[in-house]
């Protein structure tokens, strides 16, 4: 799917909705992404064991959770300039492959990031906001397999 200005802007748009209330939303986007894949849960040592209800206000869930919509933030602002957004995701890629993310677990976090964006945004969550999220995942998850490739044919 092409990623046309109109679905640029409408994926600006709707970020600009999120980052309204983005720690929240971070949080909740977490925790729809535990409930969602409950496995990837136990990746994080601190989080392992703990129930949906125990882990909603813990800061560490807060902090990562932030850290991840602040760089998925720095992907949109970059959406026209995409070497940036390449560098970035080159970067992501190869800072979580150690702790042992590949491209089903990044497959996974775009599928949760859509079902969240649309039930978080609503009506707001347009058919041409979905489209350009979807164009967004497209670009990003191309360029980690392509990253993954080259960071496995070295080892």
């Amino acid at each position: 799917m092409e990623l046309t200005e109109v679905r640029k802007q409408a994926v600006r748009d709707s970020w600009t909705l999120v980052s309204a209330n983005l720690k929240q939303n971070a949080v909740d986007f977490f925790l729809h992404f535990f409930k969602s894949y409950p496995e990837y849960q136990s990746v994080f040592p601190d989080f392992r064991g703990l129930t949906l209800e125990e882990l909603a206000p813990h800061k560490k869930l807060r902090g990562h959770g932030v850290r991840v919509f602040y760089a998925l933030a720095s992907l949109l602002d970059n959406l026209d300039d995409l070497d940036v957004v390449i560098g970035i995701t080159k970067k992501t890629v190869n800072d979580h492959y150690p702790r042992g993310v590949r491209y089903v677990h990044f497959e996974h976090l775009f599928t949760a990031i859509l079902q969240f964006l649309g039930d978080k945004l609503g009506s707001a969550f347009t058919v041409v906001t979905k489209e350009g999220w979807q164009a967004v995942a497209e670009t990003l998850l191309s360029v980690m397999k392509d990253e993954l490739a080259v960071i496995e044919s070295q080892n």
